[in-house]
């Protein structure tokens, strides 16, 4: 089953407008976006959350804000593919905003109620990371 339902998008757009989007690709385009924005927000969660479980839920155990997020990005790459001079300014700012927040997260900058990674034993990853923006140097003489 697929982690997005044609609900979902009814939050975010008007049906006349989702079709206008898919009307030359039909379903296939709108697979392949939804497909690309899964990718993009999996490649940001990743690092430090279970994204296996994350979009192998369906219905009303999905994360909200995640399933809003896949939507933004879904939207944005269907405009982009269809009528880019003609995209709302609300959608680009909608998907830098998910950008912008998915930056965060996988930055350690911000947290997400979600499910983090398991190690081979089931115990989740506790392990703190270090860094910095600077580079590292050496004062030994």
């Amino acid at each position: 089953m697929a982690f997005l339902t044609d609900d979902d998008y009814s939050v975010l757009v008007r049906n006349e407008i989702k079709e206008i989007l898919v009307e030359d690709y039909s379903e296939t385009k709108l697979q392949a976006a939804q497909q690309m924005a899964i990718a993009q927000v999996k490649n940001y969660l990743s690092g430090k959350y279970d994204v296996v479980d994350i979009f192998g839920q369906n219905g009303p155990t999905r994360n909200s804000h995640i399933v809003m997020i896949v939507l933004d990005c879904t939207l944005y790459h269907l405009y982009t593919s269809t009528v880019p001079k003609r995209m709302p300014e609300i959608r680009s700012l909608r998907y830098q905003d998910a950008i912008d927040w998915l930056k965060l997260v996988a930055s350690g900058q911000a947290t997400a109620d979600l499910s983090l990674k398991k190690d081979l034993e089931g115990k989740e990853f506790d392990e703190i990371k270090f860094s910095s923006k600077y580079k590292a140097s050496n004062n030994r003489w």
